[in-house]
């Protein structure tokens, strides 16, 4: 009978036959569940050429990102942005930085009829900004409902009811907060200032900066609470999108160096640089500045300007009284 081998001679055998391999680090970068990335990588596809006329059609992406409801929802909610920009552009000059410069509501309205057929004709401004702004708002809704779907059959819920049982969304962006506080916000200054005098006068002609002067004067403690949360809202939810289509996604609060809790890259081990985290601290900086900055001068041109000049005189006041009489909903505050 064979004598079996000792210790030492397992471990000498041992030794030997193992082999030195270079370390591999751990992929920092993991697939996405939100944007469908993940069920992509788990179920690939295999390529064929395609045949029929529908599948060519089909493989042409259109400088998407994939042939998903994402991409096409996320496109939609991106470009439908640009136009807007444009009017906020001009109507942060008309309301705020010429009202600035002249001091005076009568002067600065002189300008703003002079653009008056730019933004504010029926048909270019529904082209500029509600339709835009309506696709913005349904294209990120269904978003964040699909996504909520797809989460929803990663824990397992296969039947409606066990869907409807996991009552959550996808955790909210301070972006996404922004959207959806600025959403009534913005469709009350529709409100008031298309829709009332469209309903009074059969049009928005007489609408302008005395008006706006003539309703703070009629209401200040509304009007001033109202334009101060308005256009602080809009102003960072503009800027943090366009920051955001520019790959600065700043966050609600800054990360210090040693916070790892929650974070995957915290468990294995890796933590962010010195230079990744100053240049996020200085994006931080840069895009919040820049809203600050931005809503600082809007109100101080629409509240320090526009909103102490007071009541209107004549005729004017007159029909501006009956108008924000007859606003829907919130007539009687005004």
């Amino acid at each position: 009978m064979a004598s079996l081998p000792t210790r030492d001679e397992i471990d000498t055998k041992s030794i030997l036959s193992m082999q030195e391999l270079d370390p591999s680090p751990v992929a920092e970068t993991f697939p996405d569940i939100e944007p469908g990335d993940y069920q992509q990588k788990l179920q690939p596809k295999p390529e064929s050429p395609p045949n029929s006329w529908g599948e060519r059609f089909a493989a042409v992406k259109l400088g998407l990102r994939g042939q998903n409801w994402d991409s096409w929802l996320s496109a939609l909610q991106r470009y439908s942005t640009y136009p807007p920009s444009l009017f906020v552009a001009l109507h942060f000059a008309n309301t705020s930085l010429i009202p600035l410069a002249t001091r005076s509501v009568p002067e600065s309205e002189t300008y703003l009829l002079l653009t008056r057929p730019i933004y504010q004709s029926p048909s270019l401004e529904h082209a500029i900004l509600t339709l835009p702004v309506l696709v913005h708002i349904a294209s990120g809704i269904c978003l964040r409902n699909i996504r909520s779907s797809r989460r929803a059959r990663l824990y397992g819920a296969e039947t409606r009811t066990q869907r409807s049982a996991l009552t959550f969304w996808p955790r909210m962006s301070l972006q996404a907060r922004l959207g959806y506080v600025f959403t009534p916000l913005l469709g009350t200054h529709v409100l008031v200032n298309r829709v009332a005098p469209l309903m009074v006068d059969g049009g928005s002609s007489g609408i302008g900066l005395g008006y706006v002067a003539h309703g703070i004067a009629r209401s200040p403690v509304f009007w001033n609470i109202y334009y101060l949360v308005f256009v602080t809202v809009g102003v960072w939810h503009v800027v943090g999108g366009l920051a955001s289509w520019m790959g600065w996604r700043v966050t609600t609060a800054q990360k210090t160096r040693g916070s790892k809790k929650g974070s995957l890259e915290g468990y294995l081990g890796y933590g962010e640089s010195d230079q990744h985290i100053k240049r996020r601290r200085r994006m931080w900086w840069t895009v919040n500045g820049i809203a600050a900055l931005g809503a600082s001068l809007w109100l101080a041109g629409a509240l320090g300007v526009v909103g102490r000049a007071g009541l209107g005189s004549g005729w004017e006041a007159t029909n501006w009284n009956n108008i924000y009489s007859q606003v829907p909903a919130i007539g009687s505050w005004l």
